[in-house]
């Protein structure tokens, strides 16, 4: 799961925690406010945890007071304009019609950030590595909504996109993004939306096929060919009316790869592929080629993989065996790559030697890539969207930065043209 950073732009701070206890008042003191005597209650509370937010506008702090269980969380406001304060509790029922939520409120209290969005303020607390709170405020400080999930995008009508959330220990992780409306009851589903496309369902094809009964019941798994391992690879971008984005999602191929294809072969040899990819296949072999080889065999040491690639490497005896001699010899600490594997084996400086490993270790697609475009979301009922694969928008379109897919001629051609 992502790591949140929240970025500081012009005139916002963010304050993170502080390392030791402090009262609210002591924390507002520090920023120069001091409220009016009875404006702000709890002054003399300690505050476990804060994240505050200042601007031109004014100045929030969401904080939580209290022990484990019995701690509460609480925001309070500062109005530069007209001089207020107001502090209203982060409150609400999972089961309350009121607060579209649903999540309990003793999720919502850890790791706290804060930022502002058209319609008031996104309060984000973290739950585990693929889970997080995001409580969505007016500016009044009311709860418009609690959020199962994390922004990715922010419409300027106040609309928010976001990622909603995955089980952290199960077999597979799908992503699911959602539109929450916060002056609207329910929410819109963006992705993945039915009827599916033909992108989308030559995947499920393909995972039907691999989730046969006999690999279904050895991993435990629950083989619904419609939900696969898939992320977000970037941005969601949107257009300057909120009216159309795009993003591009990466479904993982790997599934029912043996073990031998996954870590004999795809993880050992991440680097050596890349290195390999700016190698002209004739010349000396490259520092780099050298620097990644000792960096992944390093890593199949660490994990005991070596069977592993050694089975990968079967169709090569001289070559597996040249590789096996590396893995049973650890370099020195701080040893140049290149020094050390051409003095273990003279070998390792013939270009045909990484020429061999270059065939040896080809894998297939780890991932495939599809660029989704939408537009239509302020009705939703007329709402389009269309899937490419991302080889095929940029053979048609170059290799462009996504927010270009948005300019409206190239828009035009993408959904007006029913292109899928």
């Amino acid at each position: 799961m992502r790591a949140r950073i929240v970025a500081a732009v012009a005139l916002l701070t963010l304050a993170v925690e502080v390392a030791h206890a402090q009262t609210l008042g002591e924390i507002l003191r520090s920023r120069g406010l001091e409220p009016p005597a009875g404006a702000v209650p709890g002054l003399v509370e300690t505050v476990r945890t804060h994240q505050s937010l200042e601007d031109q506008r004014g100045f929030l702090i969401v904080y939580a007071v209290g022990e484990r269980e019995r701690a509460r969380l609480y925001a309070t406001r500062f109005e530069r304009v007209s001089r207020t304060w107001k502090t209203a509790p982060l409150e609400w029922s999972a089961k309350s019609s009121r607060v579209p939520t649903a999540l309990a409120e003793d999720q919502c209290r850890g790791g706290l950030a804060v930022e502002r969005f058209a319609g008031g303020f996104l309060v984000m607390a973290h739950i585990n590595p693929s889970a997080e709170c995001t409580i969505v405020l007016g500016d009044d400080l009311t709860i418009r909504g609690v959020l199962g999930g994390w922004p990715v995008a922010k419409l300027p009508d106040g609309r928010i996109v976001y990622q909603r959330n995955q089980v952290h220990f199960a077999v597979v992780h799908p992503v699911a993004l959602g539109v929450f409306d916060p002056r609207r009851p329910g929410e819109v589903v963006l992705y993945p939306r039915t009827p599916y496309q033909a992108v989308r369902m030559a995947h499920i094809t393909r995972m039907r096929a691999v989730y046969a009964e006999g690999w279904c019941n050895v991993h435990n798994h629950s083989c619904d060919p419609d939900v696969f391992d898939e992320h977000l690879r970037g941005e969601v971008v949107t257009d300057a009316g909120g009216d159309a984005l795009a993003f591009v999602v990466a479904w993982d191929n790997t599934t029912g790869w043996s073990d031998t294809e996954r870590w004999g072969r795809l993880e050992p040899f991440r680097e050596v592929r890349r290195a390999l990819s700016t190698w002209d296949v004739q010349g000396d072999p490259t520092v780099e080629l050298y620097r990644s080889l000792a960096a992944g065999l390093a890593r199949v040491r660490s994990m005991k993989d070596e069977a592993h690639v050694r089975a990968a490497l079967d169709g090569d005896p001289g070559l597996r065996d040249l590789v096996a001699a590396v893995l049973a010899m650890a370099p020195a600490a701080g040893q140049d790559a290149q020094r050390w594997l051409v003095a273990l084996d003279a070998r390792w400086a013939d270009a045909g030697v990484w020429r061999r490993l270059a065939r040896a270790v080809e894998v297939p697609d780890e991932f495939t890539e599809v660029v989704y475009v939408y537009t239509g979301l302020r009705q939703p009922d007329s709402m389009k969207y269309r899937e490419l694969l991302r080889r095929d928008f940029e053979a048609r379109f170059g290799a462009i930065p996504l927010p270009r897919a948005l300019e409206p001629g190239i828009l035009r051609q993408i959904v007006g043209a029913g292109l899928e």
